[in-house]
């Protein structure tokens, strides 16, 4: 539409298109820089048996100098117990939202984030794990849970997973 003193107007396979060829660069998409910095909380961990454990658990997430990569790096517990996991969050070329969990022992995730949510699941030794980590005002909350084969339902046509151990935190920026 178009008249004295009326800006024209683009339809909207303009905008979409403007969008695409915006976010198209060829650039990774970076996390958010929201994510950024180190986040500590407790983790609880609930055992099939409804066993509850808590754990200290700090996140560290920062960009790595000339790189689109971040650090990735998980320390649950504390002192000659704790278990660190220094990963590197590693986003996919032309492919927005997509990234890479690289545990550096030639184990490499896949993730993906999707409103504000970043979502894993992976296999190993039989058990399902899914893990999910969410930006919610200033904190992160994170959520894993792993899974065993069940039995199949509906006539053999859906594969039930058992529950076993879920893990839940809420990590503040420190």
């Amino acid at each position: 539409m178009t008249g004295r003193g009326a800006r024209p107007v683009l339809g909207s396979t303009a905008v979409f298109l403007l969008v695409a060829v915006a976010a198209g660069d060829g650039r990774p998409a970076a996390l958010p820089a929201g994510w950024h910095g180190v986040w500590a909380g407790t983790m609880t961990s609930t055992s099939p048996a409804d066993k509850a454990t808590e754990v200290p658990l700090v996140l560290a997430i920062e960009p790595i100098a000339g790189s689109a990569d971040l650090t990735w790096k998980a320390m649950f517990g504390t002192g000659d117990k704790a278990v660190v996991k220094d990963y590197r969050l590693v986003p996919e070329k032309d492919a927005p939202g997509r990234f890479k969990i690289d545990e550096r022992n030639g184990s490499v995730l896949d993730a993906r984030l999707v409103g504000g949510v970043l979502h894993s699941v992976f296999e190993t030794g039989g058990i399902v794990f899914t893990a999910r980590y969410e930006l919610r005002g200033d904190a992160i909350r994170y959520e894993l849970t792993t899974a065993k084969r069940g039995d199949k339902t509906a006539a053999g046509q859906v594969q039930n997973y058992r529950v076993e151990v879920v893990q839940a935190a809420e990590l503040r920026k420190k």
